[in-house]
């Protein structure tokens, strides 16, 4: 009766309490498991063509620095974890091959992750790429085929494997071989319990401990953090100590003196300021519109150091419109080949990146959804509209605008404000819609807005976003003559060039179609961050120019007419969250006290380099450390700290009456 009810039981009775050997070969499959994932992890990190530090796209030399990372005790630290991971897994299962299953299938998900991620932007996997899981339709069409269909099949023959053995085994099929796996399986209950609370337990110490006594849990392993990359912090540490270094978020450490007193004095000071600058502004913007334009990964070519092309000029339309703009120049971007959440998030509130604690990453995930209110360009409009040719969900976007009081927000997998199929129309099947039919969309939403009504229109497009490839556009007009690239890099570099090329024309006939119109029309475009094909310049040595885009505030007549005047100030060198307050100077409008103390940052402060800590560029494109600021400069900072630090993760003493106009 024994035998029909399980067939394990003849096993059972001659197998004794698990011994030495067997649970030392147990550990050591542990290892093996665990030294391997660590080892691929770390190469997907170097096996790249970025340049930085040990970075290439030889795959010899790539196992070499590999190898050589192994012997770090960064290394020990993932091997660690990974170690503890598994065995978390084999005490909850105590199926071997099963166990090896779930734990390889997660290993190589966290590979093809970090592979991709890090081709595409530099960057590692970090915890708040977490929420952009349920986005995974979105993301896929980012990634290689190749590799994900790779991926896929190993999951596949991992688990079909996996059941197959089980199955096997449990039919009595594999003699000694199945005494011999059952023998390294957990024997008792109790065992598996202390497995099970003291690996998970472990493994849960960044979820549960405050950030710095994370670091300090870090450093036990020689964990250096690399404040101005967490490319090269994986790099350095590892991709799994960077994930773990930043799992405990801190939005702002507190400023020193930071009270309800000293908020009260910067509550009273900007509040005067504001009085001040709002003596000969308008009131409202009623019946104006205002449209920020965020072209994906749009930088100029011309800029890019060393690259020549045969064809006409790429930015012929975007030089044009720059010569003639109230604002114009170039903009600093945080990213580089990616980060556009954290850009846009800067350009709609004022809040600078660099200002925040290195642990926080992405504010519309961190900051957003725990904060009373969001202060941002947007609050003074009546409707207000975000429109996006993709799915929704990254970035937490959807929640985020919610709160910002954004209206509508129009996306390809939006059921109440989808966007229009009519607008979605791409140069070929399969890639991400024109700026041309962007556009269309955009000005469509212009002429429904009531004649007395104050409009904000956010444009998120997505034409010239990775991946580049070769025929994406018919017709390709553009050649690269220099530097000498590998074929594959030529053909990315070309595409993008068309695809830029193509961005300018439709920017000439938009800006006609504004010019046109009897609606004041105020819009601020920028290009939110470098591509990643211009793989031969060293975006570190060369920061600066690898970080700066174009950008303008451009006026149509109209809007020029009602304003009444031209801002005597100039920002040829901007921050992306200087962006409210010049859209306030161009367009004369009254200003709160919070957008007073921007206004009074993009007056008299050169702009953040949100790229790196405690870095500026004048207008003349140096670059200034804090510690070389003048002593005005550094109070204004110090303000903007408290405030920043006060309305993100303080006690909110500012409250309503800072971000109110009066």
């Amino acid at each position: 009766m024994t035998n029909k009810r399980s067939g394990w039981a003849p096993l059972k009775r001659v197998i004794q309490p698990i011994s030495l050997n067997n649970f030392m070969r147990l550990i050591l499959i542990g290892l093996v498991l665990s030294i391997l994932t660590t080892f691929m992890l770390q190469f997907a990190m170097y096996f790249q063509e970025w340049g930085r530090y040990n970075q290439t796209n030889n795959f010899g030399t790539a196992l070499g620095y590999t190898w050589n990372f192994m012997w770090k005790p960064q290394a020990w630290f993932s091997v660690f974890e990974t170690f503890l991971l598994y065995s978390f897994i084999m005490a909850l299962l105590n199926r071997l091959f099963l166990s090896i299953a779930l734990y390889g299938i997660i290993a190589i998900v966290a590979f093809v992750a970090e592979f991709m991620k890090v081709k595409a932007r530099n960057e590692p996997i970090m915890f708040s790429d977490m929420s952009e899981a349920g986005a995974a339709g979105g993301l896929s069409g980012m990634v290689d085929r190749g590799l994900l269909i790779g991926a896929i099949i190993a999951v596949l023959i991992l688990l079909v494997g996996a059941i197959w053995l089980e199955f096997w085994l449990r039919r009595r099929r594999a003699g000694h071989f199945a005494q011999g796996v059952m023998a390294t399986l957990f024997q008792q209950t109790w065992s598996r319990i202390v497995v099970v609370l003291v690996a998970g337990g472990v493994l849960a110490i960044p979820f549960v401990s405050t950030a710095d006594e994370n670091q300090e849990w870090l450093q036990r392993f020689n964990y250096e953090r690399v404040v101005y990359s967490s490319g090269d912090d994986a790099l350095w540490n590892g991709p799994l100590m960077t994930f773990v270094s930043n799992v405990s978020t801190v939005i702002m450490r507190e400023p020193a003196g930071y009270s309800k007193t000293k908020m009260a004095e910067i509550q009273k000071k900007y509040a005067a300021y504001a009085t001040e600058l709002n003596k000969n502004r308008q009131a409202n913007l009623a019946g104006q519109t205002v449209i920020y334009v965020l072209s994906e990964s749009l930088a100029n070519p011309n800029d890019v150091p060393s690259l020549t092309y045969s064809g006409k000029n790429v930015s012929k339309n975007m030089d044009k419109v720059k010569a003639t703009a109230t604002f114009s120049g170039k903009m600093l971007s945080s990213g580089y080949g990616g980060g556009t959440a954290n850009i846009e998030y800067m350009t709609l509130t004022g809040m600078p990146l660099a200002t925040y604690a290195p642990e926080m990453s992405v504010p519309y995930v961190q900051v957003v959804p725990f904060v009373k209110a969001v202060p941002n360009v947007t609050n003074v409009f009546q409707q207000k509209d975000v429109l996006h040719p993709f799915v929704g969900s990254l970035y937490n976007r959807t929640n985020a605008y919610k709160k910002m009081g954004i209206d509508g927000f129009y996306t390809t997998d939006n059921t109440q404000t989808p966007y229009p199929e009519k607008y979605q129309g791409a140069a070929k099947d399969g890639d991400y819609p024109t700026d041309a039919n962007a556009y269309r969309f955009l000005t469509s939403k212009i002429d429904s807005a009531k004649s007395n009504q104050s409009q904000f229109l956010q444009l998120m497009t997505m034409q010239n976003h990775m991946p580049y490839t070769a025929g994406e556009y018919p017709n390709n007009h553009y050649k690269v003559k220099t530097p000498a690239v590998s074929k594959s890099t030529k053909k990315q570099i070309e595409s993008y060039l068309e695809g830029v090329h193509r961005s300018d024309v439709a920017l000439g006939k938009l800006i006609k179609r504004l010019d046109a119109s009897e609606r004041p029309i105020t819009m601020v475009l920028y290009g939110d961050h470098w591509p990643g094909v211009f793989t031969f310049v060293d975006a570190q040595a060369a920061a600066k120019v690898a970080h700066e885009t174009d950008y303008f505030v451009y006026q149509n007549p109209a809007a020029k007419k009602l304003a009444g005047k031209t801002p005597a100030a100039t920002r040829a060198v901007a921050s992306p969250s200087d962006f409210p307050a010049l859209t306030f100077e161009a367009t004369n409008t009254k200003v709160s006290p919070y957008f007073a103390l921007q206004t009074a940052i993009t007056k008299q402060m050169p702009a953040f380099a949100n790229y790196t800590r405690n870095t500026f560029v004048d207008e003349q494109g140096k670059t200034i450390k804090e510690k070389q600021l003048t002593k005005k400069q550094q109070a204004l900072l110090t303000d903007l700290k408290y405030v920043q630090y006060d309305l993100s993760a303080g006690k909110n003493y500012l409250g309503k009456q800072f971000l109110a106009v009066k």
